[in-house]
């Protein structure tokens, strides 16, 4: 299945995050979840996507965001971890961000694993659309480059032969 477009942003500066946070009032927003709007905002400029289904798919999702709230469990007493913190360390958070931000009503899927990962995400895309779920399909891959990502090379280098930076994809089928 072709995409109708396919656009690559190699990250974002941190100024271009805080316009995407500002123009969809997403206060409380990882960096990991403001890359995934900020590159769909620049891809689908006035497209509909009202009747769209949303896959995000990534092979370590908001890992800063995870290891952050691992380190407060172990620095902190309970009473004292941030709740928001902790639900957008989970891989789906970006996308209920995504759907609230974009106001996509359709179905909304978070993807990830270490193999085929854009593979996997067109496949679901297609699945949806050829069951007449939506009538488009957004599929976005983000990576955020981070501690995890600048070791994944020597841990696994079979898998991750290429350094892994920030990165957004945007699908639209």
């Amino acid at each position: 299945m072709q995409p109708v477009f396919c656009k690559t942003y190699p990250g974002f500066q941190e100024d271009e995050l805080k316009a995407v946070r500002a123009k969809y009032g997403l206060r409380r927003a990882d960096r990991f979840t403001s890359m995934a709007i900020a590159g769909i905002d620049h891809a689908l400029e006035e497209k509909p996507v009202q009747d769209c289904a949303l896959i995000t798919a990534t092979c370590f999702g908001p890992h800063k965001t995870v290891f952050a709230t691992l380190d407060d469990i172990l620095d902190y007493p309970e009473d004292q971890i941030l709740p928001t913190k902790f639900s957008h360390s989970v891989h789906n958070a970006a996308s209920s961000y995504i759907s609230s931000a974009l106001k996509i009503h359709g179905p909304s899927f978070a993807v990830s694993g270490f193999e085929h990962i854009e593979e996997q995400a067109t496949l679901l895309a297609r699945t949806l659309l050829d069951a007449s779920m939506a009538g488009n399909a957004i599929v976005v891959v983000i990576e955020e480059a981070g501690l995890l990502t600048e070791t994944a090379q020597s841990l696994l280098p079979e898998r991750f032969k290429d350094k892994i930076d920030d990165i957004v994809k945007v699908f639209l089928y």
